[in-house]
């Protein structure tokens, strides 16, 4: 998921650099290209957001952690993963909800192409569900998620 990401964070590079050439060129541009670039820029957080929570690049505020001590500290994060777990599985069946009405309903996202709508938010229960294994992974074995801090002892 996260080299799919790559790639279309390289792609748009590359769609809005051609965009931009056409442009002074005194060409008319691809009404695509825009397009290509909103719905990328929706699946590249969501294709790239399990891959940094497996690599502890997601953010935290650490102001409370540091102020614990180790006992604290550790059960604490273990209840920030709980509440990780929850939010992501939460808003992963909420958007499995949200892409099968679409899809039962048909509904289209009608911009320079009509686009089904469920490819389109498809990308957001998948991102939220393997988020939220991600970070279960790391609560059942007991692992720290939160970088250096998490399960630093004094």
């Amino acid at each position: 998921m996260a080299i799919a990401a790559g790639f279309l964070m390289a792609a748009m590079m590359v769609v809005i650099c051609l965009d931009v050439v056409l442009r002074n060129l005194g060409y008319q541009s691809s009404a695509h290209f825009f397009t290509f670039t909103e719905y990328a820029l929706l699946a590249v957080p969501c294709l790239g957001a399990p891959w940094l929570v497996r690599e502890k690049g997601h953010i935290y505020v650490e102001i409370l952690l540091m102020t614990l001590k180790p006992r604290p500290r550790k059960l604490l994060t273990c209840v920030i993963g709980g509440v990780c777990i929850a939010v992501c599985a939460i808003l992963a069946w909420y958007g499995l909800d949200v892409t099968i009405s679409d899809f039962l309903q048909n509904e289209k996202d009608v911009r320079s192409l009509d686009m089904p709508r469920w490819m389109v938010v498809g990308f957001i229960p998948l991102s939220f569900a393997m988020m939220g294994i991600e970070f279960l992974r790391f609560v059942v074995r007991r692992e720290d998620f939160l970088g250096s801090l998490g399960g630093q002892s004094e």
